[in-house]
């Protein structure tokens, strides 16, 4: 009888210990997307004098932790009754990205948080200013087309970027994204004469405050490369 208990013991912990085993553990994907921030092409279309173009990428370090970044070209004219000026130039944004949403099993979408180190490399080129005349009684400005526009080189600015937004899986490894992004100019090189309105990547540029903002909208394809 003893014998028997035992035996039964023993049976019953093999197959409990086998039955542990055989539960499958879940892994999670570790991938690398690519895409395109579809704004700016959509704005090189409709706007007359601007054209653009950003690739981002981003990859799964951990669980919640991504790297990411931007890189891309701005070409912008901005005309006005006291100035003309063209930017051009190129830019690059790196950092990471945390994602603060808890997915069911096998989803990947992103509440996401995250920060940006841009920098930049661009030029201006001035096609024409208002100069402003005195008289006795009132003050009035000329504008003054340049027969050969002055081209400003060699410029670079630095800045800090802060973004939230989400992004989410539309198709087998396709995804949408949005994020609102502030940005901090750090430093920027200057010319005489002539003051820094517009910066590739960061955008518009105040003497009242370095503060910026923007938006991306991206779309981008997911290469999975192993699980873990």
């Amino acid at each position: 009888m003893l014998k028997s208990i035992i035996s039964g013991l023993f049976l019953l912990i093999v197959c409990i210990g086998h039955g542990q085993d055989s539960i499958p553990k879940y892994t999670e994907r570790y991938s690398l997307r690519f895409g395109i921030d579809i704004s700016k092409p959509i704005r090189s279309v409709v706007e007359d004098r601007y054209k653009g173009l950003e690739l981002t990428a981003d990859y799964r370090l951990t669980q919640k932790l991504y790297l990411a970044g931007e890189a891309g070209m701005e070409d912008k004219r901005v005309v006005s009754e006291s100035l003309d000026f063209q930017t051009s130039g190129e830019y690059l944004k790196l950092g990471l990205d945390i994602n603060l949403f808890r997915n069911w099993q096998g989803m990947e979408n992103q509440l996401l948080t995250g920060f940006r180190l841009g920098t930049s490399t661009y030029k201006h080129r001035l096609h024409g200013y208002a100069v402003r005349q005195l008289n006795h009684f009132w003050q009035e400005e000329l504008y003054k087309p340049l027969d050969t526009p002055i081209d400003y080189n060699n410029l670079s600015a630095f800045w800090f970027q802060l973004l939230i937004g989400v992004k989410s899986e539309l198709l087998t490894n396709l995804y949408i994204g949005i994020s609102v992004r502030m940005n901090y100019l750090i430093s920027d090189k200057e010319v005489d004469n002539f003051d820094n309105l517009y910066v590739p990547g960061f955008h518009r540029v105040s003497d009242i405050s370095p503060w910026g903002a923007g938006l991306n909208y991206t779309i981008m394809y997911q290469f999975p490369l192993y699980r873990k």
